[in-house]
């Protein structure tokens, strides 16, 4: 379980929530932090993954909702729920993780400093932790719900994994 803050952008919660493995958020980090922005725009989802499962972590307490107001001219080429996870991941003074899959959003990330990792990592550590027995099972089940990820990325999450 991570001792620092982890702040998480939308992608990951709803990619996790769509491979049915959304707890292991709170196994791997034991509490996360979103942006209220990340929160509407999985809420919005209404029964799309992640929507239930967010608001049921929020209600038992493991995911904390933090205002984060953003001034869009800060990261312009990023949505709202990007933009104000980077603009209060940097703020903070502590060590800080950003769970983030954007592509432009880990860029500004990388650029700023922040240590960063998305859904391919969460998955990685999952397995290397054992708390799961098979990346290649959650990939399907992402593939089953349109969640894509690029053909360069799942081959080098399943070497990464131990299942290539």
């Amino acid at each position: 379980m991570a001792s620092r803050l982890v702040v998480a952008d939308a992608s990951p919660l709803i990619g996790l929530a769509a491979a049915g493995a959304f707890d292991l958020l709170r196994r791997l980090f034991g509490q996360i932090t979103i942006t209220d922005s990340v929160r509407d725009e999985v809420l919005a989802g209404g029964e799309r993954p992640g929507a239930r499962e967010l608001a049921e972590a929020i209600g038992a307490g493991w995911i904390i909702v933090v205002n984060a107001p953003c001034d869009a001219s800060v990261f312009p080429t990023l949505g709202a729920g990007e933009a104000s996870t980077l603009v209060y991941a940097m703020g903070r003074s502590e060590s800080c993780l950003v769970l983030m899959d954007d592509l432009s959003g880990r860029a500004y990330a990388r650029a700023n400093g922040l240590s960063l990792t998305g859904l391919a990592g969460v998955l990685v550590a999952a397995r290397k932790h054992g708390y799961v027995d098979s990346v290649r099972a959650l990939l399907k089940k992402l593939e089953a719900c349109d969640f894509r990820l690029s053909r360069e990325v799942i081959d080098t999450l399943l070497e990464l994994a131990g299942e290539a």
